[in-house]
């Protein structure tokens, strides 16, 4: 059988107080015993007052922060491969005379790229 509200995902439990069937993710154990979110929302507003949290499965916001960081490093260089070879290789050659002159004379690429030399 299949989760109520998955239906692509294999029913693990049911339900103690509404007989749905559920999935592991949907799947609620509290006191070892089988629920689902609605019923145990029912369950603690009764007794407590309040609703039960689950878990996130998600990734956490450093992980998030990580993967942007990473991306952004990514297209920087991809966007400098990018000029080198398209504006810098035809007239400077290798990557290294690149580098000298960058070391020596930033200017020079600045002008280059600007179109003032």
């Amino acid at each position: 059988m299949n989760c109520d509200k998955h239906p692509e995902r294999e029913g693990v439990a049911s339900c103690i107080i509404c007989g749905r069937i559920l999935c592991e993710e949907c799947r609620l154990k509290l006191a070892g015993r089988n629920y689902c979110q609605s019923c145990a929302d029912k369950l603690f507003q009764e007794r407590y007052g309040e609703t039960v949290e689950t878990e996130s499965n998600g990734m956490g916001l450093g992980v998030k922060i990580l993967i942007a960081l990473l991306v952004i490093l990514a297209v920087l260089a991809l966007v400098s491969y990018m000029i080198y070879t398209v504006y810098l290789a035809p007239y400077y050659g290798s990557a290294e005379n690149v580098i000298r002159i960058l070391m020596n004379d930033p200017e020079r690429i600045i002008r280059f790229l600007s179109g003032n030399i």
